[in-house]
């Protein structure tokens, strides 16, 4: 027997009773809690719905649902980094390894002035990675916002880790500056070296934005039900 549109309702509501906040998580444990529910209603007729519910909850041990919510966190942040480092590597591939030369040209072309120059860019990088990964977050929030629901993929993703990016780089940046003096700043070989830094920089706030806007995108295909216009 197949579980009517209530029980199906009732389901949703048991998983997010037990803990289950995460949209994405409860689709895919309501459709097996369906299943096991509907075989056990097949093999004993006699068998409530609320009463197969909670034998096929109890299955799932003392711990719940808890195991399996770890479990698909652990899945999120492994999708999301492997989707980052696919990305990163496709940027060293023809014809985009073109942006890669491009922007460490023009960088170069600009550091061989001064040194105030290279601080000028090391500044300006930086806050444009912050404002450009800010705008991306804000549209991913404002994506769940939208549904009104919460998705484990975007909360538990690893690349929102690297809101720490910046600040590393430029304490790692500052302590480069601090410890190469005037002269090497104005060799040819050492300002190559800068430029190749700040290039593989933006190229990371460019394939962690990509990654962000693939993860919203990948909510939008896969659960098209919350979002529709009367949301």
């Amino acid at each position: 027997m197949k579980l009517t549109k209530e029980q199906i309702e009732y389901l949703f509501a048991f998983c997010i009773k037990h803990f289950v906040q995460y949209y994405d998580v409860q689709v895919e444990l309501v459709d097996h809690l369906a299943n096991a529910v509907e075989l056990k209603m097949k093999n004993d007729p006699k068998l409530t719905f609320e009463k197969a519910v909670e034998q096929v909850h109890t299955a799932f041990g003392v711990m719940g649902f808890a195991p399996l919510v770890a479990e698909k966190q652990r899945m999120a942040e492994k999708q999301s980094r492997r989707l980052f480092f696919q990305l990163f590597k496709e940027q060293f591939k023809w014809p985009k390894i073109l942006l890669f030369f491009i922007i460490t040209a023009a960088i170069y072309t600009i550091c061989s002035i001064t040194l105030i120059s290279t601080k000028s860019i090391l500044v300006a990088v930086l806050i444009s990675s912050f404002i450009i990964y800010s705008l991306a977050i804000s549209q991913l929030q404002l994506l769940a916002k939208k549904s009104g629901k919460k998705f484990l993929i975007i909360e538990f993703s690893w690349i929102s880790s690297f809101i720490m990016v910046p600040s590393y780089f430029l304490n790692s940046f500052r302590i480069l500056i601090e410890k190469i003096s005037l002269y090497f700043f104005t060799s040819g070989f050492t300002i190559f070296c800068i430029s190749v830094y700040l290039c593989i920089y933006i190229l990371l706030v460019l394939v962690t934005v990509q990654t962000l806007l693939s993860i919203g995108n990948k909510v939008r295909r896969q659960y098209p039900e919350v979002f529709s216009v009367s949301k």
